[in-house]
């Protein structure tokens, strides 16, 4: 009796429901994350004269510091939060860690 080859259909179709899972998930952090820049790079601006009123750190007004070095500052901290989500959540969920 000739042995059976396994049925892979199974096997295929769970991994591409995982890789459809995963992406889905990426995307989801990505769109959360484009959010939070998109609002403090983009929501100040009609608030600058006002802002301008208050002055930070060494004398600059509040407008142009945020016009000028928040949103960078809070695009930095989103690539490491993008990281680390990725690497210590999304990832390990779905099988997808890298061995270091």
């Amino acid at each position: 009796m000739a042995a059976q080859a396994p049925d892979r259909s199974d096997s295929s179709s769970d991994q591409n429901e995982r890789l459809r899972a995963y992406w889905k998930a990426n995307l989801q952090l990505i769109a959360g994350l484009l959010a939070i820049w998109f609002v403090s790079g983009y929501f100040h601006p009609p608030f600058a004269k006002a802002l301008n009123n208050i002055q930070i750190l060494t004398g600059f007004p509040l407008g142009y510091w945020l016009a000028s070095q928040f949103s960078i500052t809070v695009f930095v901290i989103l690539i490491f939060v993008y990281a680390l989500v990725m690497n210590r959540v999304i990832d390990p969920k779905y099988g997808m860690n890298e061995e270091e």
